[in-house]
């Protein structure tokens, strides 16, 4: 007997029909966003007559935000100054100068003692480089004087100076560190 699958439901989604919450606008319409609409929107604000507009846009109109219950969490609080404004004049008045001779002042108390250290020694790396190249150059240049009937054996002895002054300069200063 065979085992019998059971049958698989296959779900899909309904097509949905969309609607465009907002319409496109078409060039030429005067509801696109432009440079031009928003220069024609500020000309024709200020054309308007100075008494045409009611309140500021800082400041809510009476009665926004209080409901019918009781006093509303968004009304502005009267706030009563502690400390009087200081006059230009005054001890307390704000004074860049003082500020920045404070702060200069925190700033060299704050810094670490100096302490000096010993002058560094002279490296003798730059000596053993000069030995080293100069016993190279004059063992490959005697190399080339002495077979210098062939052609060959000169430009092994130049090629061998400049190959060993490469090498040697990457190893003294790429490789090794100060000594």
């Amino acid at each position: 007997m065979e085992d019998e699958l059971p049958q698989k439901r296959r779900l899909s989604l309904k097509p949905r029909e969309v609607e465009p919450v907002d319409k496109v606008s078409r060039p030429g319409d005067g509801t696109a966003i432009s440079v031009k609409l928003i220069h024609i929107e500020n000309q024709l604000a200020a054309d308007r007559p100075p008494g045409s507009w009611q309140g500021d846009l800082m400041t809510p109109p009476p009665g926004f935000g209080e409901s019918e219950g009781g006093p509303s969490p968004f009304k502005p609080k009267d706030v009563t100054p502690i400390d009087t404004p200081s006059g230009p004049g005054g001890e307390d008045a704000i004074s860049v100068p003082n500020m920045l001779h404070a702060n200069r002042a925190a700033a060299a108390a704050s810094t670490p003692e100096l302490i000096a250290m010993p002058p560094r020694r002279r490296s003798r790396r730059h000596r053993d480089f000069i030995v080293l190249l100069c016993g190279a150059a004059l063992s490959f240049g005697a190399l080339a004087t002495v077979f210098r009937q062939d052609g060959q054996m000169v430009a092994l002895g130049l090629f061998g100076i400049v190959f060993t002054t490469v090498i040697l300069a990457w190893i003294m200063y790429g490789v090794m560190d100060r000594y």
